[in-house]
Order: C-alpha cells, then structure tokens, then sequence
C-alpha cells in the first residue's frame, strides 16, 4: 500500500518514518521544503501538491496544524478532492473542530472520497515510538481499512463514533491535559516558595488524590523525571502554542453546544501569556517556568 503523506512537520515526520520502516511506500508533501526534504530522505516520493500525492497514492494521510490548513489541504486549489480518485479513503489525523471535520467529509463525499477523523495524543516521543494513542472518528468499514496504517503509528486506536467524534474525544483530552498540566506547575511553585523539597512533594502526590498522568509522564520541574522535556530545557514535547490552541478549541466547541467551561479558559489564557513571554514553541510544561514569582505578568 502507497501513502500519500501530506504535513512532515515536528509530529508527521516520526509518523511518517514508522509506516516506511513496516514496509509502506509513501508519496509526500509540505509547504515548508525543508520539512518535505526530510520525508525524501526518509524515502518517500516527492510530490508538488496535495494533489499530487492523493492521485499517487492508495491511502491519504494529513498532519496539519490547523482547521484553515486542513481545508486548503483537502478542498483548496491543488487539494485533495483535485487528485483523488473514486473510493479514496482519507485520513486526518490533525487536531481541529468537529465541524471542520464534517464539512471536509461532506465535500469530499460529493466527489466519492472517504474520510475519517483520527487526532493522535502522545506528542512527539510517542510519535517516534510508534505508540501514539489514535482515536477515530468515521465508519467502521473505513477504520478497518486504515487500521493496517494505523496501527504503523500508534498503539491504542479507538473507535470513537461518527466523522468528528474523534476531535471531540481528542479536544477532551487536552482540556483536561492542559489545565492539569498548569495546576502542577502551580502546586509546585507554592511547594518551592515554601521550601519543601520538590521530589518529596512529588512522592507525596504521586501517592495521593493529586497524582496525574501528566505528573508521571511530563513533571514540569526539571531533574525530577529525566525523561521529562523539562529535563531537556522544555524541548518539545507538545508546544505551548499548541496546546493554546487545542484550549482554545476545547472552549469554542463547549460554547458551540452551550456548555459553560470555567477552568480551560482560564488555562488557555496562561498557556498565552507564556508565549508571549518566549515560551510559545517550548513544551508547554514550560509554564513552569512563566509561573515563577518574579514574573510580573503572571496570573495572581
């Protein structure tokens, strides 16, 4: 089976690697050339357009960084439904709106392709591992036929529901992610300003109510999980602009369906204040780091 690979960025290039190391051959494409270079060097097939890469290909698959580049990927001049044939299956597995998702589906289904919706958690280490939680919005039948794919890139793949139903589940996801990951680092800068040893803290909680994936995982105090991107100097990881904009994703949907939402606004808004202040393509545990006393901008 050929690939068409479209977004070989900081998460699609790792996911790209592992469907060529099991045995998918890969026809692929970015806006960026440096970014498409590296997928050459990988092995992939140069291609100049979306297009391209959809008539080249048996199976689609996007990684993009927003809803706005999905539907020029997919429905813009030089897209998808240019070059893909009858029966094409599609799979984003970008983070955008439900909505977004539908409306491409829709459009591409007038024109005879297939799409599911399947967004990955696990970030970029997981990305190279190969072990990326994938969670799949679309008909059984096309899950099944992406499975083989799927599963070159990720452990966990869940069928969540209809076209847009993996977004929802994936927006859930890093809403309580990212106010989580703010709440830690918030519950260890009053810990430090009262002098208690961080890694007695984290003993504590991790054997308490407190204890959090996100605390195990990606602790956002440097030296206590080497492991960490905080041990790495906040290399990402998943950037704070990014998760920023899940947040802020997260928050435009519940107020799409009326439903009041308190703390991931409120997160949203650090995670912004960080980038501003430098810590925007840093992993976003870098809050840590912005939330230090001193800095005269951060939320009291």
């Amino acid at each position: 089976m050929k690939i068409g690979f479209i977004g070989t960025g900081t998460m699609g290039l790792p996911m790209l690697h592992n469907l060529i190391k099991k045995g998918f051959a890969a026809a692929a494409f970015d806006v960026v050339p440096g970014a498409l270079d590296g997928a050459v060097k990988l092995g992939a097939e140069r291609t100049a357009s979306p297009a391209g890469a959809a008539k080249a290909s048996d199976l689609v698959v996007t990684m993009l960084p927003s809803a706005a580049n999905v539907e020029a990927v997919y429905l813009g001049a030089g897209g998808v439904i240019e070059g893909g044939r009858t029966g094409l299956l599609c799979v984003d597995m970008s983070t955008v709106d439900p909505g977004t998702s539908q409306r491409v589906a829709a459009r591409l289904k007038d024109r005879g392709i297939r799409f599911i919706d399947a967004p990955v958690s696990g970030g970029v280490g997981r990305a190279i591992e190969g072990t990326l939680a994938i969670m799949v919005g679309g008909a059984a039948a096309d899950l099944e036929e992406a499975k083989p794919a799927l599963a070159a890139m990720g452990a966990n793949i869940i069928h969540v529901g209809a076209v847009g139903a993996g977004e929802v589940a994936k927006l859930c996801n890093n809403l309580i992610a990212g106010v989580a990951i703010v709440a830690v680092s918030e519950a260890f800068r009053i810990g430090e300003a009262y002098g208690v040893d961080l890694k007695t803290l984290t003993t504590v909680i991790a054997k308490s109510s407190g204890a959090t994936w996100v605390m195990e995982h990606g602790h956002p105090v440097p030296g206590i999980n080497p492991n960490s991107a905080s041990s790495r100097d906040y290399a990402p990881g998943f950037m704070t602009d990014l998760m920023a904009k899940d947040l802020g994703l997260a928050v435009n949907a519940a107020r799409e369906k009326r439903v009041p939402v308190l703390t991931a606004p409120a997160a949203q808004q650090v995670y912004r204040m960080a980038s501003s202040h430098g810590f925007g393509r840093r992993d976003c545990a870098s809050v840590y780091q912005f939330l230090k006393p001193s800095s005269g901008d951060a939320p009291v």
